[in-house]
């Protein structure tokens, strides 16, 4: 098998990634985005529904603030019994300076998180603020929802990146024989060591190309089949706020609701 041929499978297979991943990103329902000012600081439930066990939801909040100014959003989620389950807590915001170059400007949008929910039901979310240093940034709206998507994308990310990386590393050689074997070319690539057609002809693999395209895309196949599937296992999300930042648990509110049912709290967050 020759480099052409390698290539060629892993620049298929880092397109299928991205495809599958852009796949498994679309929402199953386009839920209704809240507006801040229905929601936040309020004693009012922003519902939304989990359609089947193990269902994967997608968190989005977007906005654009003041220059040199941020928001902090919290988001406590609680399930359908009214028993307090985690926070999820991001920020936007909006900078701008000057450096060696000049001017720079630069904007936080939108943020997203996904994850699993194991059961089932109608829950709530509670959302509150905060924001610093500019006062204006209090009264620039927001807003936010949380929908069902098809699948986890994450777990074909590693993947994409391994392809495009092996696809990336054929190019480089390609670069380095087309050089090699014309003298003065205007290409800017400059090998250090020339190879010779003997040499370049040593190099070649007598690799079939079925194990290849077997060692690419049977991983990538099982990989999707997994990011599809729906992941009811009971999740522990104290376990789960330790590696994801933007995840966290308030065991004394968890407390609260689970020793008083239909309990309702909010909280704060801080700053950037």
């Amino acid at each position: 098998m020759n480099i052409y041929k390698l290539f060629t499978i892993a620049s298929i297979a880092f397109l299928s990634c991205f495809l599958i991943r852009a796949d498994l990103q679309e929402p199953l329902q386009n839920g209704q985005y809240g507006n801040f000012k229905e929601y936040d600081g309020q004693d009012k439930p922003y519902l939304f529904n989990v359609p089947e066990d193990g269902q994967m939801m997608r968190f989005e909040i977007k906005g654009r603030l003041p220059l040199n100014s941020w928001k902090a959003i919290d988001i406590e989620i609680f399930d359908p019994e009214g028993n307090y389950l985690f926070s999820y807590s991001d920020e936007l915001w909006a900078e701008t300076g000057r450096d060696s170059e000049g001017k720079w400007t630069e904007y936080r949008e939108k943020v997203h998180h996904e994850v699993h929910f194991p059961k089932k039901g109608q829950y709530s979310a509670y959302v509150s603020s905060s924001f610093g240093p500019n006062t204006r940034a209090e009264h620039f709206s927001y807003s936010f929802r949380i929908i069902p998507i098809k699948g986890n994308s994450n777990i074909l990310l590693p993947f994409m990146w391994l392809s495009g990386i092996v696809a990336g590393m054929c190019i480089f050689v390609v670069l380095h024989r087309f050089e090699a074997e014309r003298e003065g070319s205007d290409i800017t690539y400059k090998p250090i060591n020339k190879l010779n057609p003997e040499a370049i002809k040593a190099m070649e693999t007598r690799v079939a190309v079925w194990p290849i395209v077997l060692l690419f895309f049977t991983p990538i196949g099982l990989a999707s089949m997994y990011a599809y599937s729906k992941n009811d296992d009971e999740r522990d999300w104290l376990m789960y706020s330790l590696y994801h930042s933007n995840i966290t648990v308030d065991k004394q509110l968890r407390e609260q609701s689970i020793g008083s049912p239909g309990f309702r709290s909010r909280g704060g967050s801080g700053g950037k």
